[in-house]
C-alpha cells in the first residue's frame, strides 16, 4: 500500500526531482514469506522494505502479505541505511540472520525500489488492533 511520488525540486538540478515511495502502511513479511505471522494486540514487531520510504510515525494500516488489511499498527522507529551500514540487529529484529539473507530478500521483494535507493528500511511498530 504506497505510491510513488516526486520531489518537486527539478530547478535543483540532479538529484532535484527525484522519485520517493510514500508508504501507507506496514505490510508484514517474514522470513520465509510462507510463513507469515501477524503479531497479536499490543505485540511489538519490525518488518524490512527495500528503498527509500517516508518517516511518518503513527497509526496505519496493517496489510498481510496479499496486501489485505489485518488491522492497524504505531510506527515506534524507522530505520533506514545501506546495507554496509545497517545494524545487523535491526535486521534480525525483522527474522534475518545475516544482511546477505536480508538484501537477497529486498532485492526479490522489493527489486525497483531497492535498485533505485541502495537502502533497506525497518520499520518497528505495535499491533493496535486486529480486524
Amino acid at each position: 500500500m504506497s505510491s510513488t511520488v516526486f520531489a518537486p525540486y527539478p530547478q535543483l538540478g540532479f538529484g532535484g526531482n527525484y522519485p520517493a515511495e510514500m508508504n501507507y502502511g506496514i505490510r508484514i513479511y517474514t522470513n520465509p514469506p510462507q510463513n507469515e505471522i501477524i503479531l497479536g494486540v499490543g505485540q511489538k514487531g519490525a518488518t524490512l522494505k527495500g528503498g527509500q520510504r517516508t518517516n511518518f510515525h503513527g497509526l496505519v494500516p496493517i496489510l498481510d502479505g496479499n496486501k489485505n488489511t489485518v488491522g492497524q499498527a504505531e510506527v515506534l522507529k524507522i530505520v533506514t541505511a545501506r546495507p554496509k551500514y545497517m545494524l545487523l540487529q535491526d535486521i534480525q529484529a525483522c527474522g534475518f540472520q545475516t544482511m546477505d539473507e536480508a538484501v537477497a530478500y529486498v532485492e526479490r521483494e522489493h527489486g525497483e525500489e531497492f535498485t533505485r535507493d541502495g537502502v533497506l528500511t525497518v520499520y518497528y511498530y505495535k499491533v493496535i488492533t486486529l480486524d
